[in-house]
């Protein structure tokens, strides 16, 4: 028995609609997008399969865009949360992609809520977010995390040592890592040290090493120095114990913040769990990129 020409032509348009259907479900289209935005292919190292793991926000805000990211397998029981600061002469849209920031936050493994908002990128510029506090509510809000219920950190490079100045009156601000960043008012520092018992200061030193050295004498045996960034990327027992820890550092000043060592490294002494699926058997350090201009300029005094 033959099938009508009209029934074969219905049953066709209906085959080619199921087929247009599942080309724009929403998975698919998700799919397209992350091969777009050039996904991790099926060799790409672990560290790019951590951070399309994770989750990434884009936050636009009237005070400069805010990105968030938090690895795969994030809860916030002892969860941290990191806040990154950039320094001069960059944008936090900039760092975020060309210091690679989700790498190395991916890298270092901890579970952590991570924050990057935008900040002075010159010496003019006035903080974007003078308080803490905002910040953290505006985040919250935006993105629906969980709230992390562990330690508060913050981390500021090179120029960035006017936002931590402009942060320390949090009350839950627990850590501060100098990273490069103590260009003078050692004072300030060491007052906001010496206000709590339980607040912990890193500070790592290069260009800055005048001062790191002024309060790391100042400080005498509460301070435990490194000579230098281990070379396996393990911190010994007293660094992650240590309440003032001192790094003289063999990085130079931008390189602490775009070659994947340092900055997983400093993340890796927060007391906070490292996630069992992120990278953290991978060797610290970030491959180079393609075609990289010259490292930025250095912020001045």
């Amino acid at each position: 028995m033959s099938v009508p020409r009209a029934a074969l032509a219905v049953a066709l348009l209906l085959v080619l609609a199921a087929a247009i259907a599942r080309s724009w479900s929403p998975g698919a289209e998700a799919t397209a997008d992350e091969a777009t935005d050039g996904g991790p292919a099926a060799d790409a190292l672990p560290v790019e399969r951590a951070v399309a793991a994770g989750q990434h926000w884009r936050l636009d805000t009237a005070r400069g865009p805010v990105h968030v990211w938090v690895p795969d397998g994030y809860h916030p029981d002892g969860a941290a949360t990191v806040i990154y600061a950039h320094g001069y002469y960059t944008d936090v849209d900039r760092a975020w992609r060309e210091h690679r920031l989700p790498h190395q936050f991916a890298l270092a493994g901890v579970n952590a809520l991570f924050i990057a908002p935008e900040v002075p990128s010159g010496a003019r510029q006035r903080v974007h977010w003078p308080s803490l506090a905002e910040l953290l509510v505006h985040v919250q809000a935006a993105t629906g995390v969980a709230r992390p219920m562990g330690a508060t950190v913050a981390i500021g490079h090179s120029g960035a040592y006017r936002v931590m100045f402009a942060w320390m009156d949090h009350p839950d601000l627990d850590t501060i890592v100098a990273m490069d960043a103590m260009y003078g008012e050692v004072e300030t520092w060491r007052g906001w040290l010496d206000a709590g018992p339980s607040r912990r200061l890193v500070t790592v030193g290069d260009d800055t090493v005048r001062w790191t050295e002024e309060l790391a004498r100042e400080l005498g045996e509460a301070v435990v120095v490194l000579e230098r960034f281990p070379d396996d990327g393990v911190a010994p027992p007293e660094a992650r114990a240590a309440r003032v820890l001192y790094v003289r550092s063999q990085f130079g000043h931008m390189p602490l913040v775009t070659e994947g060592v340092a900055l997983p490294f400093v993340l890796r002494l927060l007391p906070v769990e490292i996630l069992p699926g992120a990278p953290w058997r991978e060797p610290l350090g970030l491959p180079p990129l393609p075609d990289a201009g010259p490292p930025d300029s250095l912020p001045p005094r």
